[in-house]
C-alpha cells in the first residue's frame, strides 16, 4: 500500500544564506532511522474532513489545489488536495512547533500565541483532530498562500513502507523557535542548503536523495532569484511531474536511479512515466545516487 503523505521544508535566511530546518530521525527506528529529514507524515483522513478543511483561509482556499495531480497525472479531487495541505500545516507543528496559521483577517499568527500553543504538540501527536480543535478554539486559519508546492515523489517499490509524497516550502514565521518532538526525532538544526551535499560526503548527515535533490535545488533557486522572497514568488506554480525512483541492489550498495536516466527503464521494479519533459531543476541533478549499505 502507498499512503499519502506531506513533507514541508520550512525555509529562513541567516547573513545572505539559506537555511533549511531538518530534523534527525531515532537510529533505531525502522524507518529512515538515523537519516535527516524535513518535517512531515502521513496525511491522516481527518485532514482531509469538512471541520479541518472548514480552518482552511477563505480568500486562499483554493490556491495551488489544481496544481496537485495523482501518480498518474490526473487531477486530485478537492479534498485530497487541500488536505495535503491541512497535513503539511499539522506536521509543521507537530514535529517541529511552528504554526503556520493567521487570523481570519489573513493576519500571521504571532509567536507568542505559536509559544503558548507549543505545549499541544503531544496531544496532536496522540490524536490529529485536536490540530483542527485547537485551530477553531483559536479562532485560527490555514493560509494555503504560505506554502508553495515544490515536487512530487513516491517511494520506490523495493521498500516495505512506501508513501506518496508532496514537497511543501514555506518560510518560517518571524519570531518562531523550532524544535523537535523527540518523539521520532531526536534534534533538529537549520542546514544550509548550499554545504548539504559537501556536509553528506562528509559523513556529516545522512540524507536520502529525494532530500539531498531538494536541498541541492533549494540552493540553486536562491542564488538564482537573489533572495528568498523572490524565490518562492518565482517558484509558485513551478512543474512538479511525479517521480518514483528504481533502485539497483547489490551486496555493498544501492544504487538510486532516476526516471530521466537513459538506465531506467532497464532497472527492474515499478516505475512512474519516463515520457514527462521532466523540468530543468530535476535533470540537472545527479541522475544516480549510490547509497551504501550498513552506512
Amino acid at each position: 500500500m502507498i499512503y499519502p503523505a506531506s513533507t514541508v521544508v520550512l525555509l529562513r535566511e541567516a547573513d545572505g544564506r539559506l537555511e533549511a530546518l531538518m530534523m534527525r530521525r531515532g537510529a533505531s527506528l525502522a524507518f529512515m532511522g538515523g537519516m535527516w529529514v524535513f518535517p512531515g507524515g502521513r496525511v491522516e483522513p481527518h485532514d482531509c474532513s469538512a471541520g479541518s478543511l472548514a480552518r482552511l483561509l477563505h480568500d486562499a482556499r483554493d490556491a495551488g489545489l489544481a496544481e496537485l495531480g495523482t501518480m498518474e497525472g490526473a487531477e486530485l479531487e478537492f479534498e485530497a488536495a487541500a488536505g495535503m495541505y491541512v497535513a503539511a500545516c499539522r506536521e509543521a507543528f507537530e514535529e517541529a512547533g511552528v504554526l503556520l496559521a493567521c487570523s481570519a483577517s489573513g493576519e500571521p499568527c504571532d509567536a507568542a500565541t505559536a509559544a503558548r500553543l507549543g505545549p499541544l504538540r503531544g496531544e496532536v501527536v496522540r490524536d490529529p483532530t485536536a490540530f483542527t480543535r485547537m485551530l477553531e478554539a483559536e479562532a485560527l486559519f490555514l493560509d494555503t498562500r504560505q506554502l508553495v508546492y515544490w515536487s512530487h515523489w513516491i517511494t520506490p517499490s523495493v521498500e516495505p513502507k512506501r508513501f506518496d509524497t508532496r514537497f511543501f516550502v514555506a518560510r518560517v514565521p518571524p519570531g518562531q523557535a523550532a524544535s523537535a518532538d523527540l518523539s521520532e526525532l531526536t534534534e533538529h538544526a537549520w542546514v544550509e542548503a548550499a554545504s548539504a551535499t559537501a556536509a553528506l560526503e562528509q559523513g556529516e548527515i545522512r540524507l536520502v536523495p529525494p532530500t539531498l535533490l531538494t536541498l541541492d535545488d533549494l540552493a540553486d533557486c536562491h542564488r538564482r532569484h537573489g533572495s528568498l522572497g523572490a524565490m518562492l514568488a518565482a517558484e509558485t506554480g513551478r512543474a512538479t511531474p511525479p517521480v518514483m525512483p528504481r533502485i539497483e541492489l547489490s551486496a555493498a550498495a544501492a544504487n538510486v536511479v532516476m526516471p530521466w536516466d537513459p538506465r531506467y527503464a532497464q532497472v527492474p521494479g515499478e516505475g512512474c512515466e519516463t515520457a514527462t519533459d521532466f523540468p530543468l531543476h530535476l535533470t540537472r541533478c545527479s541522475s544516480c545516487h549510490t547509497i551504501k549499505r550498513g552506512r
